[in-house]
């Protein structure tokens, strides 16, 4: 049975917000999955990408996507940003509860990411101070990916949220 709630998105998007604002609204618990990933790591997602690679980094969101897709425990959920880029990972979502997609305006992403940079690897690999065109490019590539979600929302209002929380108190 589908019960969970995964929101994903680009760096940016309000995934964690998100997370955090239907956990107080439902009184149901929510995990981050990078905030997870570095509470396990004893080290930030920067530092595992420097440390030991993108690579390396991805097989860890997956293998604790698996440990947490299916676990009652974890009715919400905010996955990383490339968290969708995995077949596999897409399909264990599916597979246990809806995958929202949160999808702002590029132009508010951007807007985001230059008030707030840091802790995001990725970011810091297009240029310091980011490049606008590169970063614009890998939104474009990813939103292949993140189509593959159930339903996607452009703007995360209250009514948004208020039906999203109804949602998960059904059971997703």
């Amino acid at each position: 049975m589908a019960n969970q709630l995964f929101l994903v998105g680009y760096m940016g998007a309000g995934k964690t917000t998100a997370a955090n604002a239907l956990s107080l609204r439902t009184g149901l618990p929510m995990v981050d999955l990078d905030e997870e990933l570095e509470r396990r790591e004893g080290r930030s997602i920067a530092a595992l990408f420097a440390q030991e690679g993108e690579m390396a980094f991805r097989i860890k969101e997956s293998d604790l996507l698996n440990e947490i897709a299916g676990n009652p425990a974890f009715p919400i959920v905010a996955c990383g940003g490339g968290t969708m880029g995995n077949a596999t990972n897409v399909r264990t979502m599916q597979a246990h509860g809806h995958v929202v997609w949160i999808d702002p305006a590029f132009e508010v992403i951007l807007e985001r990411l230059r008030a707030n940079p840091g802790g995001r690897p990725l970011l810091a690999t297009m240029g310091d101070p980011f490049d606008e065109e590169v970063l614009r490019a890998h939104f474009a590539q990813r939103q292949s990916a993140y189509a593959k979600s159930d339903e996607r929302i452009r703007d995360l209002s209250e009514e948004v949220l208020a039906a999203l929380a109804d949602r998960i108190s059904r059971g997703a």
